[in-house]
């Protein structure tokens, strides 16, 4: 029951040869008893302090009414073990360790590459390493959770939101374990313009972030691993230290996590916060041991772990491999492949995730669909030369999977990547992307790298859907907007087919507990379509629905249409979306759990702080049910996300001399404006 719409590369193309009968009215047709995955939320990731101002709040729970949020496990340590940025030259240090000087080896880096030498001495500073023994509260001591404070005040605001919300889930990345824990992979970071590093084999230590390499999964215990019982395994210690943080973390805001990711973009290395997996074997080793760790304690068990967080790639090579023997980098769905083949593993895993950018993990992908196809259902013939035949997708699994990062687009309504070419690549991409990983990819969830990241949004910096000044007017958060305002948590799939148009793609959710039915209605032709829309089965008592309707230069306009005998009209215009929202009555049963009921819809619009400009919308979100379930082989060019002590959690300006506000200012916009700037890893 999915509906696949060619690549954008091709649908310029495409589009040229539709240009009649676009007045003629499309189908809908809208089956709520034909179901599909159940949405678990949408939402951003956090970096910066933005979402500590009232405004930001405002924007993300009372007017986009996310129902996740995104954050950064990196683990940030007390002092003494993050003294002097972990003893690497930075800003404000005194020479040996100052940056400008290059630090005791000219590369701006501590260099390093196993446990036996992290501790050597480095300018007359010895990083020391914070060993977790066998007490996991002891551990959490060692930790530094005041570097996280954004993000705990978010998921907290989060959590006390989920009535409002409908749920609210907190998930969580890591983008590097301990720095300690990691080996050298044999690849060298390329090198960059200062403040970056010179060229510079992986791992280092550079201005507190733990720079590449990968996690030491031999099991060998090491004596820099005693533990006062005797020497343990790198393997032992981050397994230790990630429960150690969860449960500091959790009990530090009074949050908890629904799911966590063990490494984000394990296929990268970059000289912020990051690690590697070229192989699967050591991501399901490190995977089970996790697992067997956070079961131990009643409090982390129901913590989801969720992987391989990869980047879904542009081909087959993308899926599945690049390069060979030494040079060999596993990709998607050779990493399921390996989680299949072992029981513990796939017991481990409770869901998968990958990331909606192209294999250079720079340009947004995500609306392809064949990429799409492949990371569902697999293959049965092999797609390209070397690549194995029978190879499974996820659905394989019966487990849900989340698009938990992309980004990339310009902030305008309409953008080419060619000229007079399909808009491919403004905020109206962004509404074919999420519709595309709803449908072709059965996603569950669907996050954005960034809200806001304290810079402009404009064609310069495309990382985020808005600003401090556009705030819920920038095109890019509208787009997003039409799906994560009204499907909310728990809500279902059900099948949406067009018929008289390759232009109308439809879906459509469903949410029992709350009698809510919404559809998003896109138009990627050239001109306007209206569209008659028949739903077998609507929720009982639901007889309009409100709608709101995007296209350029006119965002978030507000309606009504009405429900006649399971019927109703639209117009989708050109380039645009409507999102069709609509409350029956909920079941008697329902009690408490319902929330939303058949009065609240006219209170969604009723007015955020955060959105008194905007077009015609209110913004803020009616109560919902508040439960939710259970439980370049040379390294790249810059990359990052990573910003210090943000992000990453790297502590660059907690720990040691902090740097001086205008150096630290232009440092942390170097970092993020590099964030999506690499290169591929293909070889």
């Amino acid at each position: 029951m999915r509906k696949a719409f060619p690549r954008f590369a091709l649908l310029a193309v495409v589009v040229s040869l539709f240009v009649t009968s676009r007045a003629q009215a499309q189908n809908v047709a809208v089956d709520t008893t034909t179901r599909f995955q159940t949405i678990d939320g949408f939402g951003t990731c956090l970096s910066g302090s933005e979402s500590t101002e009232s405004w930001w709040q405002n924007l993300y729970f009372d007017d986009l009414a996310a129902s996740m949020v995104r954050v950064d496990i990196t683990p940030t340590f007390t002092s003494t073990y993050s003294n002097l940025s972990y003893c690497s030259p930075w800003y404000g240090q005194a020479a040996p360790l100052d940056i400008d000087d290059g630090g005791p080896d000219g590369t701006r880096t501590r260099p390093y590459s196993s446990a036996s030498d992290y501790s050597t001495s480095f300018g007359g500073c010895s990083a020391p390493i914070a060993v977790m023994g066998p007490d996991i509260d002891t551990n959490a001591m060692l930790f530094d959770f005041t570097q996280k404070s954004n993000f705990g005040l978010v998921a907290q605001l989060g959590q006390a939101k989920a009535a409002q919300l409908g749920g609210f889930k907190v998930y969580a990345s890591m983008w590097s374990p301990a720095p300690w824990v990691k080996i050298t992979s044999g690849n060298t970071y390329s090198g960059g313009a200062s403040p970056l590093p010179t060229a510079q084999p992986w791992p280092f230590i550079w201005g507190g972030n733990f720079a590449g390499g990968m996690l030491d999964v031999s099991g060998t215990a090491l004596a820099q691993f005693n533990d006062g019982t005797g020497p343990t395994s790198a393997l032992t210690q981050f397994a230790r230290g990630l429960a150690a943080f969860l449960r500091g973390f959790q009990n530090a805001y009074g949050v908890s996590f629904y799911a966590i990711s063990i490494q984000n973009e394990l296929t990268f290395e970059e000289y912020y916060n990051s690690a590697t997996y070229p192989l699967a074997s050591s991501y399901v080793t490190a995977l089970k041991a996790a697992r067997a760790e956070l079961d131990q304690y009643p409090d982390l068990q129901s913590i989801r772990i969720i992987g391989p967080e990869d980047l879904m790639g542009d081909d087959a090579y993308s899926m599945w491999e690049y390069g060979s023997g030494s040079t060999q980098t596993d990709k998607n769905l050779q990493f399921l492949q390996a989680i299949a083949a072992d029981s513990t593993a796939s017991a481990a895993i409770s869901g998968f995730a990958i990331h909606g950018y192209a294999a250079d993990g720079v340009s947004s992908a995500g609306a392809t669909a064949q990429s799409w196809q492949w990371w569902t259902e697999g293959w049965t013939m092999s797609p390209a030369a070397g690549i194995p035949a029978n190879v499974q997708g996820f659905t394989s699994f019966e487990k849900p999977s989340w698009m938990t990062e992309t980004s990339g687009e310009i902030p305008g309504w309409l953008a080419s990547s060619t000229d007079g070419g399909f808009p491919d690549s403004g905020a109206f991409s962004i509404v074919l992307k999420i519709h595309q990983a709803l449908t072709t990819g059965d996603e569950s969830a669907w996050l954005y790298w960034q809200l806001t990241d304290g810079n402009p949004s404009n064609a310069s910096d495309v990382q985020t859907l808005t600003d401090a000044t556009q705030l819920q007017n920038d095109p890019k958060y509208v787009a997003a907007k039409h799906f994560f305002k009204y499907i909310r948590p728990g809500a279902q799939r059900v099948a949406a087919s067009v018929t008289g148009s390759s232009d109308v793609l439809a879906s459509a959710f469903a949410n029992d507990a709350t009698a809510q039915l919404t559809l998003v209605l896109v138009n990627e032709g050239s001109s306007a379509a209206p569209a008659q829309v028949a739903i077998a089965s609507p929720p009982p008592g639901l007889t309009s629905f409100a709608t709101y309707t995007s296209s350029s230069g006119s965002l978030w306009q507000n309606g009504t249409a009405s429900l006649s005998s399971g019927t109703t009209s639209v117009v989708v215009p050109a380039y645009g979306v409507v999102t069709l929202t609509g409350i029956g009555t909920p079941p008697t049963d329902a009690g408490g759990e319902a929330g939303l009921d058949a009065t609240s819809l006219a209170e969604i619009e009723g007015g955020s702080d955060a959105t008194t400009a905007e077009n015609d919308d209110g913004g803020a979100t009616a109560p919902m049910d508040a439960t939710t379930r259970g439980t370049d082989a040379t390294g790249g060019d810059v990359g990052g996300g990573a910003t210090a002590g943000a992000s990453s959690g790297c502590g660059c300006d907690a720990a040691g001399v902090p740097a001086p506000r205008g150096v630290a200012l232009v440092v942390v916009s170097l970092i993020g404006f590099a964030r999506r700037r690499r290169r591929s890893r293909r070889s």
